[in-house]
């Protein structure tokens, strides 16, 4: 307590003088009643500050002589830490991947089964890679890699997805419908191409693409997946910006190479059905794929309503319309004959296919219930036909209400009488354009491709593969 008298304190009773408490370089003398100790000490740990015992029978310059030879060991000490990491640094740069090797190693070797000398571990490689995974394992003595077939094993092994750059950023997309199975295509690819095309379509302009464009730099500092995906829908707007003739919603800036939607809209109503019978036309023979060449299913594959009997009505549906309309690329009774037919194989697919391939019994319930099933699901694939067509048609209303959505704004920018507040008028229609619609034809892109196209030749209950390192 000498310290405290020199400086000037008396000591009572009532009073706790804390000792002194160092930041940094700094040090702080508290004084305080000893009412409020606790509180004090709750509130000085909570800013990281640290107590120090007053050294007892010691001058200020005692003290003062010490925190200097106390800075000079500190200070070699700093020196010794320095020269141990830079002589280290290519263990201590490595480190994380040594921290991250034990912990996976960990995880492997709780799903290991353990006996007294040996460990068994199960798992799946890429056939392309089990050469390298052998040569790992085959090093180290009394070490046997089995390998085994997938038919072998579990009956829904995990898929790994190979896809490029241009496609890559829409697994995403996909993933969020379910990752496919093993015995199914990975339908990246064709999903990338489709939903970039049937996004442009919908929101075809070059200015508002750009700002996409430049958006999604901005976007994949956060999301690096997100960003791309909107790089990539944003130079497609662009694409059918020029062909629309777009700028902005204005369409006496740059030539229309394709078409004007707002001048046309049977024209483009049209356009897109067609689109879309393309696109259901490929999604059914996908599908037809998946279940004869991937699944071995040939009851689903010829006789299913996503199979070829299916893709038998839809061709009927289609004719029979094209007559109704006058247009006749084939004969009524043919286009009818058709539907038919495929009606009575989507009725009768279980018995004849399981006739085919000799499996017994021909039902899986009694007959009666089985045709009744059948005659309702054949209303179904009706209705279904009929409601894929249909939706299509929004691909051309959207990209008519593209345009007649900026027609309004500028409406209303004449009415004000255009100068300063018309302008602001216009840029606000646009912003709200690119933000509004730009996420509702994002949603009405994803539902074309889930609802019209994955049901036709997707499931997506596989399990994607996820390996404990980089091979």
């Amino acid at each position: 307590m000498k310290l405290l008298e020199k400086l000037g304190f008396k000591d009572k009773n009532e009073n706790n003088i804390n000792q002194s408490i160092e930041s940094g370089n700094e040090d702080y003398l508290l004084v305080y009643p000893k009412s409020v100790e606790d509180e004090v000490n709750r509130t000085i740990s909570s800013l990281g500050f640290i107590d120090k015992d007053i050294p007892e029978n010691k001058s200020l310059e005692e003290i003062k002589k010490e925190y200097q030879e106390n800075k000079i060991k500190l200070k070699k000490i700093n020196e010794n830490l320095e020269k141990i990491k830079n002589d280290n640094i290519d263990e201590l740069k490595n480190l994380p991947k040594t921290i991250d090797f034990y912990k996976k190693s960990s995880k492997i070797k709780d799903k290991m089964l353990k006996g007294r000398k040996y460990f068994y571990l199960s798992g799946w490689v890429p056939e392309s890679k089990l050469q390298v995974v052998k040569d790992s394992v085959e090093k180290y003595e009394d070490s046997l890699v089995d390998q085994k077939k997938n038919s072998q094993t579990i009956a829904n092994p995990p898929t790994k997805l190979k896809n490029n750059k241009l496609t890559r950023p829409f697994e995403f997309l996909v993933n969020m419908y379910g990752a496919p199975n093993y015995n199914e295509i990975d339908p990246t690819g064709f999903f990338a191409i489709t939903y970039m095309l049937l996004y442009g379509m919908m929101f075809g302009d070059l200015g508002q693409g750009l700002i996409f464009i430049l958006a999604s730099f901005l976007v994949e500092k956060k999301n690096k997946i997100f960003g791309q995906l909107v790089r990539r829908i944003g130079f497609s707007a662009c694409f059918f910006g020029i062909m629309y003739g777009s700028f902005f919603g204005i369409e006496d800036l740059i030539p229309t190479l394709l078409i004007k939607p707002f001048d046309n809209i049977l024209k483009v109503l049209v356009a897109s059905v067609a689109f879309g019978v393309i696109l259901i036309l490929i999604s059914y023979i996908l599908g037809i794929y998946n279940k004869l060449h991937k699944q071995k299913d040939l009851e689903e594959g010829v006789f299913g309503k996503e199979g070829i009997a299916g893709l038998i009505m839809m061709i009927s549906f289609i004719l029979i319309i094209l007559n109704i309309v006058k247009i006749n690329p084939l004969p009524m009774k043919f286009s009818i004959i058709l539907l038919v037919l495929s009606i009575i194989l989507m009725i009768f697919k279980q018995p004849i296919s399981r006739k085919m391939l000799g499996i017994n019994p021909i039902y899986d319930q009694s007959s009666a219930d089985y045709y009744i099933e059948s005659s309702f699901s054949i209303i179904e694939a009706l209705l279904s036909v009929f409601s894929n067509l249909v939706s299509f048609t929004r691909v051309g209303a959207f990209a008519i209400n593209h345009v007649g959505l900026y027609m309004a704004f500028e409406v209303m920018s004449k009415l004000v009488g255009g100068g300063i507040i018309g302008i602001i008028i216009l840029i606000f229609g646009n912003i709200l354009i690119i933000g509004l619609e730009g996420m509702i034809v994002f949603i009405q892109g994803l539902r074309l491709e889930f609802y019209e196209m994955f049901s036709k030749y997707y499931k997506g209950d596989g399990q994607k593969f996820s390996p404990i390192s980089k091979l």
